[in-house]
């Protein structure tokens, strides 16, 4: 049997204006020029569970991504966010190891720091103190290991993945290194936590009719089980 956990996500941009030329020719420029501190992004995602039965979904997540000054390079980052994760339990298999790693949630994330309510590890938290804070940024908590791990959002990763893919139309397909997204995602380090898996990502990638980078899908290779 084969199987593989697939996560689908769509971004919509909340921002200024971007020059038609611009975002008809670059998708990197067209993101951009939409980058603005104290502007950023609203975003859904749904994480699926896939084996030869089909597809089960049963995580979605919904957020809102915020920018602030560019870094060198002119690249924008993300400085904060605050994501819900609603988690469906069901019944079998793997979901007998998920329903006790996965739960509703809420993280908010500034800077560094991230701060959690109602994930798996709340249960060591203080009574009357339902936020668990983290030292190290995890965006979306425990859900977000489970989750979209590719955020084109980011200007370097949407770079990266264009260079890395074949662009038709407004379909970029290809494969990504996990170390390139290591080197390049502060979101995919937030997600993967390790970089230890040597297996590249696969990923499609849809851009709007405005060229930004609408649905990122990263489709993980299935692995034998048996």
């Amino acid at each position: 049997m084969k199987r593989v956990l697939a996560g689908v996500a769509a971004f919509a941009v909340l921002a200024v204006a971007v020059p038609a030329q611009a975002a008809a020719g670059d998708p990197v420029k067209a993101l951009q020029g939409r980058l603005a501190t104290g502007k950023g992004v609203t975003f859904t995602d749904t994480t699926s569970y896939v084996d030869l039965s089909g597809k089960t979904a049963f995580l979605r997540r919904e957020g809102v991504l915020q920018f602030g000054k560019p870094v060198k390079g002119g690249m924008g980052v993300i400085v904060a966010s605050d994501i819900r994760a609603t988690y469906t339990p069901r019944k079998g298999g793997i979901f007998n190891t998920l329903n006790t790693l996965l739960h509703d949630e809420r993280t908010i994330t500034v800077g560094k720091v991230s701060y959690n309510k109602g994930g798996a590890l709340n249960g060591d938290v203080p009574s009357g103190k339902p936020w668990l804070r983290y030292g190290k940024p995890l965006p979306g908590g425990i859900s977000g290991l489970y989750s979209q791990m590719v955020n084109p959002a980011e200007p370097a990763t949407l770079q990266a993945l264009i260079k890395s893919g074949t662009k038709s139309g407004r379909t970029v397909k290809g494969h990504i290194s996990r170390a390139e997204l290591w080197r390049v995602s502060p979101w995919y380090r937030a997600s993967a936590m390790s970089k230890s898996e040597d297996r590249a990502l696969a990923f499609e990638l849809t851009l709007g009719p405005d060229n930004l980078p609408q649905r990122p899908s990263p489709r993980t290779p299935p692995r034998s089980t048996g």
